[in-house]
Order: C-alpha cells, then structure tokens, then sequence
C-alpha cells in the first residue's frame, strides 16, 4: 500500500529532481572541484523554508562524490547548547572525515605522519573538554594539523552545514563565529543552507541599527559567494502538486467525475497555486487533504472539500470569517418576501473583504475572492446582479458546504449527533431492493432514533431519480408503516397544509411513484395503498397528492382514475362502519366532504338512500350530520381543533346530497325550540361554534335561499 501521507523528506538524487535544480547543483559543484585557488571559501545558499535548499545540497554532494579528491564533512550546528560544545563537536566531525581518509591514504601523507605520529592517533579529540574553554593555542594546533594533511594530500574539504535559520540568535552568532574562526583553512569550502532574511534579521537585532539591512551587513562579512536557490516554476509547483493529489485520491479510492477533476484542476491552477510558493506548502496542502478525506468521504462534496481546504491553508483569515459568520455565506443576501437585496448585510460583508484583503496582493485578493464565489454561490448576490431563489435543494443533494445543511461537516469534520451518515444511507438504499420489508422497517426504526422524520424524507427525495419499482415500493411502505411518526395538523382546513409532516410524508410518496414510467403499475400500487394495510387517513392523504398537476402527465394518478381510488376508500369506510354498527358521518366525520362526494359521483341515489335510512332510524341525527359538514379548524396557533361556521357551502353541498326540505323538515321537528331560541351567530374563523348554532346557521341559510326564490 502507498503511504497515504508524503513526506517532507528532501531528494537525494538528482533523477528525482522536480524543479529543473540539478543544473544548479552542479554548477556549484564544478565550480568547487575546478577552483584552482587554494584558498577557503563560504557559500551562501538562500531560499525560504521549504522551498528545496536541502534537496539541492544533496545533489550537490552526490555531484561531489564523484570526485575522489573532495572530502565532504557535514556539520548540524543546532544540536549543541553552547560555543564550546559546538566547537568542538565541528573539529571532531571534520577529524572524523580526516582520519577515514588517513587510514586509506597512508602512503600518500608521509610527511604529515613523520611531523604528528601514527594514523590512529592523529586527529583524536579529548572529548573531556566538552564545556570548558579551547585556549588559542589548542585551536590554532588543529587547524594546523588540517591545514598539514590537507596541503600534503592535495585533498579539498566541503563542509555543509543546513538548517541554520532553525537555530536561535545566541546560536548563530556562535556559529558565524566558529565559521570567520576557521575560514581561512587551506582547500576548505563552507555550504551555508538558510533562509536569508530570517537570519538577517535575527542577527540584525544585535546591532545599533537593530534592523535586516544590519543583519545582511554582518552576512556579507562572512559569507563570500551569496547563491539563490532557483524559485520553482509555477507549471513545475503545478503539476507536483496534482500528483500528490492524485497519489492520495488514489490511496483513499476517491474517483473523481471528469467535470469534478476540470473544476478542481481549474481551481487549484487559477486560485491557490498562487500561494503555493514551495514544494514543502504543496505537501501541507495535500497532506491535510490525506486526513480529512478518510473522515468525510462519501459525506461532503468532495470538490469543495478539496477546494475548501485551500482556503483553510492559505488563506486562514478568510477561513476563520467563513467558520465564525456562517450567515454571509450560506444565506440569501435576497429579503424572504420581496425581490430587494438587504443593503445592510451587503455593506457588513464588503467592509470585512476588505479587510481581510489587507496584506494580500490584488492577484492574491481576487483569486480568493473567485473560490469564495464558487464555493458560496450567494456571495455572488452581495457582489454582483446574482439571485439564488429555490436553489438550495439542489446544493443539499449535491452535499455542498453553502448547504446550511452540510456546513458544519466541513469544521467538526464528523456527522452531528441529530444526523446520519450519508454513507450508512447510501447503503439503506441500495437495499432496499434486496431486503424484506420487515428488515427495511427494523433499520428505518434505528434511522429515527437519529434524525427526525422530516429530514429522513428529505434524504429519500435525493435518491427518488434512481430507484428501481421495488425499491419504490418498499420506501413507499415503509413511509406508510411509519406516517404515525409524521403527526402534524389533522384533516380538516387550515393554510399551507403542505408544511403538515404528514402531507409531506404523501407528497413524497406521490414523487417517488410518479417517477416510475409504467402507469398500469402505478395505477395498481396506489390501489393497494386506499386498503386495510394503510391507516385511512392517510389513504385519504395520498388521494389528495396524487391529484395535483397541472397537466395530467403531471398527476401521480389521473384524474379518471382518481374516482376509482376513492371508491375503494368509500366501500372500506362502509364495511368498517357495518362492523361497528355505526355511519360515515359518526365515524368518518373527518372525511366526510371526501365520501360523500366520492358516493354522489358514484350514485347519488345509493347516498340519497343511505343518508334516508339514517334519519328515518334516528331523526335526531340531523344534528350530528350538521355538525359533520361544519369544518374543523386545524391551527399552528392553537393545538386544539374547533369548529367554524357552517358555511354557505356545506349548505349547497347537503342540498345537493339530500332532500334538503325534507331534512328541513326532519330537523325542525326534533330542535325547533332551542333553534328558534335566538338567532344564529357567525364567527368566521373564530372559536365559539356549537352544535345548536350550526343548526340555526343551517336554517339561516335555508330562508335567505327560500326569500330569494
């Protein structure tokens, strides 16, 4: 398996050399080996922090090597505490170097040997000096010595010593001490790796002056050849940094759709490479990537996440303004009831770009400022003549970060507690067509101890395009089996009743069903659901969605067909109310304008009959059919249902049912003194409806009909 995260671990060869730095190196390289002179000489090589000094060192030693009369000592300054130390470990390292060479080389030092004595003894350090003070006599002892072998063996030394902007001030004073201390070694040459202007200034602080410019005073004091590392190519940064990418959607067996792969591509190219100066921020990038990928995959967008985290590791400040003000970001600049902008937010938002744009360039500026755009579609309503009205069902779907849905997934990195993996319900979906229902309805059961059932219905509509029939119908019963989970308003009248759970519940089972080509098939499973299987009121919910279109191509179920569906609604209420010794207008008072009217189109002389019998029976029961064609009202306002008025309607409609001077008649013969009491009051939508007013509203209606006639 590939190592998922990349290493910051420089190159040791120049075949793995990314950036056109290996002529470079060699240069350097020549140049060391071909000088002529035998004097000593300090190589500064400059470049920021990870933008490759340690890659080119190396391909500078691995030039070097090939040159058998170039020693190479190499020397890490930040591992010793104090001048001594550091001293002295220097002489013992490039003694280390001498002596290997020494004890292959004897024949060729001879007058070196006969002046110091034997090979093993030649250059050994008495390590028990660590932490006391070298005396001048000491030193100047050794570096004759070095000098000697060197001028008798007619080698050259290279002493490289990187990572020197990682020490503090006090350290690379007593470095740049050590380095004026013996620069003058015959045939030694000094490769200084560091981030020049961090150095200088460091050093610049000990000076009068305490600025950079006295620091690089210092610098050229010791230093003799100052080198830049050659800056990376933009197309080079590029193209690495897409094959880290690519390495690591590999390793975490992401697959990108070709318009996916375009966008991203684009975005990097055009947006964030910009601030990708180094192959070390290249790695950073990708490498945060290689973390968060395993986390949210399957979960979010991965473009935007891809994306996004471009934001986060080079441009923080916008970062830490997306996650603190969410509401800039992933809510409508637009006001909710008329087509002007909110001025007021506007302005806010504008103020704090540019702000944040403070210390960036303009390329730098408007390349964060184009991803904002991407990544939050509403910006664009703040900053150009843009409107998003109702696209937000589509960004949810796509599980995009300006989803106020999605966005914190993007932060907590993880699905919140009142969520659900997007995974586990890919996984729930695709089962659908394999498992029974009993099983879907045991795995639904745990799905509501998570989420609420509104949002498990907004889930199910993302996948509505792609089901196969028997996955539909198994979702479909499903809902069915669960719709006591979707209480909301209850029959009846009330605004906006398509906010009720419960109707959203029908409305997507009427989505999912008109999604399926086959009509005859629709047609025979929407027969199924006005059966005992389903709780009536929710058959009779389903009715009421299944009708709605403009178009018949638009309807779940056509209209001509609709009336064969209430039948069946009709003839079950019928046989329950047989069972029971009851009538439709006791037990189905809340679907009474649904089957009366089913029954007039069917036969209005069978309900005419029915509605005889009852009164013939009972002719007390005029009363309570009143009351049954009295609306309810169902209010968010108030959690208990009431009766209205008996409108002028319910009036028409008992007319158009029954003999309505016999049940006129009937009425006034069993209630003419309490209804004769007052007159009738009207409330509109008020409270203060009773039984006996909705009779004197019954006979208000009937003498404004007969003095009209």
């Amino acid at each position: 398996m590939e190592q998922i995260y990349n290493s910051d671990k420089p190159i040791t060869l120049k075949d793995q050399d990314r950036f056109n730095r290996h002529k470079f190196s060699n240069r350097i390289a020549e140049t060391i080996i071909k000088r002529k002179n035998d004097d000593g000489l300090v190589i500064g090589l400059y470049g920021i922090w990870g933008e490759g000094k340690t890659s080119v060192l190396n391909m500078i030693e691995e030039k070097l090597k090939e040159n058998e009369d170039t020693l190479i000592a190499k020397f890490n300054p930040w591992r010793f505490k104090d001048e001594d130390t550091l001293i002295l470990n220097f002489f013992k390292n490039i003694s280390e170097v001498l002596n290997k060479e020494l004890n292959t080389k004897t024949e060729k030092v001879g007058a070196f040997l006969k002046k110091y004595g034997g090979v093993t003894s030649v250059f050994n350090l008495d390590l028990s000096k660590v932490g006391e003070t070298f005396s001048d006599t000491e030193l100047e002892e050794l570096k004759n010595r070095i000098n000697d072998f060197l001028e008798e063996s007619e080698k050259e030394i290279v002493v490289v010593i990187d990572d020197i902007d990682r020490l503090d001030k006090q350290e690379l004073f007593s470095l740049f001490k050590l380095i004026k201390l013996t620069g003058d070694f015959s045939k030694t040459y000094y490769i200084l790796s560091f981030d020049d202007e961090m150095v200088a200034s460091a050093i610049g602080e000990r000076y009068a002056a305490g600025n950079v410019n006295s620091g690089h005073n210092f610098l050229e004091k010791i230093i003799q050849v100052s080198l830049r590392i050659p800056q990376a190519l933009s197309k080079d940064l590029l193209n690495y940094t897409f094959d880290l990418l690519n390495k690591m959607l590999r390793e975490n067996e992401v697959e990108l759709t070709e318009n996916e792969a375009q966008q991203i591509g684009s975005k990097i190219s055009s947006n964030i490479l910009i601030k990708i100066k180094t192959p070390r921020l290249a790695i950073r990038y990708v490498n945060s990537l290689s973390f968060l990928i395993p986390l949210l995959k399957g979960e979010v967008n991965m473009t935007d996440l891809i994306l996004f985290e471009g934001v986060k590791i080079f441009y923080p400040k916008y970062y830490d303004f997306i996650k603190s003000s969410p509401e800039y970001f992933i809510e409508s600049y637009q006001n909710s009831y008329s087509n002007n902008k909110d001025n007021d937010k506007i302005e806010e938002f504008k103020n704090k770009i540019e702000e944040l744009n403070n210390g960036l360039s303009k390329k730098e500026s408007k390349s964060i400022l184009s991803l904002i755009k991407l990544l939050f579609p509403y910006v664009r309503e703040a900053l150009e003549n843009y409107s998003y009205r109702n696209q937000n069902l589509n960004w949810e779907k796509e599980k995009r970060i300006v989803s106020p849905k999605y966005f914190n997934r993007y932060f907590i990195y993880s699905i919140a507690k009142d969520d659900i993996s997007d995974i586990y319900f890919d996984e729930y979906i695709s089962n659908l067509k394999d498992k029974s229902l009993d099983d879907i309805i045991i795995e639904t059961t745990e799905i509501f101890k998570t989420v609420e059932p509104s949002e498990y219905l907004n889930k199910i509509s993302f996948y509505e395009d792609d089901l196969d029939w028997t996955s539909r119908k198994t979702i479909i019963n499903t809902i069915c089996h669960f719709q006591d989970k979707f209480e909301g308003l209850k029959g009846g009248s009330f605004i906006f009743s398509f906010h009720n759970p419960k109707s959203q519940a029908a409305i997507t089972i009427s989505r999912i069903l008109l999604k399926h080509p086959k009509y005859s098939e629709r047609l025979e499973f929407s027969k199924y659901l006005m059966t005992d299987e389903i709780p009536f009121e929710f058959s009779k919910e389903l009715i009421r969605w299944f009708n709605v279109g403009k178009t018949e191509e638009e309807k779940t179920i056509y209209t001509s067909d609709i009336q064969t569906l209430s039948n069946i609604l009709l003839d079950r209420a019928l046989i329950d109310c047989e069972k029971s010794d009851s009538n439709i207008f006791e037990k189905y008072d809340n679907y009474i304008f649904l089957l009366l009217e089913t029954w007039f189109v069917r036969s209005p002389k069978e309900l005419e009959a029915y509605i005889d019998k009852i009164v013939e029976k009972n002719p007390k029961f005029t009363e309570t059919i009143i009351d049954s064609l009295t609306p309810t009202i169902y209010s968010s306002s108030n959690p208990q249902p009431y009766k209205i008025d008996f409108k002028k309607e319910s009036y028409e409609l008992l007319k158009k049912y029954y003999d309505i001077e016999k049940f006129k008649s009937i009425l006034i013969s069993q209630y003419s003194t309490v209804i004769n009491e007052e007159e009738a009051q009207f409330f509109d939508h008020d409270e203060g409806q009773t039984k006996i007013n909705a009779m004197r509203q019954f006979i208000h209606w009937y003498n404004l009909e007969s003095k009209t006639d």
